[in-house]
């Protein structure tokens, strides 16, 4: 009984023109407000971490577009809006290729790191090995843990620092052992 009154007077407020019909949606407005938080990264390079669809036009539909592997790199040359207020970047891959990435699926699913960078520097840096003081595992290109684990007993402290590649074990601040992806060294 009490529904049925609630959409009896949900009718009657429509018919008679006391209930607003909703707004109309400035998609450019929305779009210009997506375009300020984009727009800093035009002219960067930026790298797949996933695979991402390249399209030739600035559209939500995949149908025409190409795929593009995790790893490649692009470079950002513009900014336009889709068919509403999404952005989506003007971008031109190493190989000469030009199309449209969505800003915000770009953002999310690439970085501006350069990984060959990355990984020689983590190379340079080297890796936790026994021995080593809670300093210099941070010098390390694993840097400051995720978060640390502390066990104080009689014998000492023992830290636990745990990372997304593994964990470090550290007695009285000396590593005791280091654990990679499931292999105790």
């Amino acid at each position: 009984m009490r529904t049925r009154l609630c959409f009896a007077l949900i009718a009657l407020a429509v018919v008679t023109g006391c209930a607003k019909p909703p707004p109309a949606v400035d998609f450019e407005k929305d779009f210009l407000r997506e375009k300020v938080k984009y727009e800093p990264n035009i002219g960067k390079n930026y790298w797949l971490l996933g695979d991402r669809f390249l399209c030739p036009t600035p559209v939500t539909n995949v149908l025409h577009c190409t795929s593009i592997r995790a790893g490649s790199k692009l470079k950002l040359d513009g900014i336009e809006r889709g068919v509403t207020s999404d952005a989506y970047y003007h971008v031109t891959l190493e190989d000469g290729r030009t199309g449209y990435i969505g800003a915000f699926q770009l953002v999310t699913f690439g970085t501006d790191v350069d990984p060959a960078q990355t990984a020689a520097e983590c190379k340079r840096r080297g890796e936790p090995r026994l021995g080593m003081t809670a300093k210099q595992v941070e010098a390390t290109c694993w840097g400051k843990p995720d978060h640390v684990d502390r066990l104080k007993t009689m014998r000492g402290t023992t830290d636990r620092y745990v990372y997304d590649q593994g964990r470090v074990i550290l007695q009285n601040g000396i590593v005791t052992s280091v654990k990679i992806s499931g292999t105790l060294r």
